[in-house]
């Protein structure tokens, strides 16, 4: 197991961006799945999927890879 404590802040952050980016093609095949089902509500449901978690999530994504991108790629001692 890695000590994350140890690890670089950018490199910390790079591996949560990189863990939600995974997240939308799960929500994608949910949503798709709800929509080709055709219930009653399935088709409102694929809705609130997208607007409500798969669009926020997206937006969080480009945040926090743009907070690493900022970071310095090692970390720098206090003297």
């Amino acid at each position: 197991m890695v000590n994350r404590s140890s690890r670089p802040l950018r490199t910390e952050l790079q591996d949560v961006v990189h863990n939600l980016k995974q997240l939308p093609a799960i929500l994608a095949v949910a949503v798709n799945t709800l929509r080709e089902q055709s219930a009653d509500l399935d088709a409102d449901v694929a809705t609130l999927l997208q607007r409500a978690v798969s669009d926020p999530l997206h937006e969080q994504i480009r945040r926090l890879d743009a907070l690493a991108s900022r970071l310095p790629a090692t970390p720098t001692r206090k003297r």
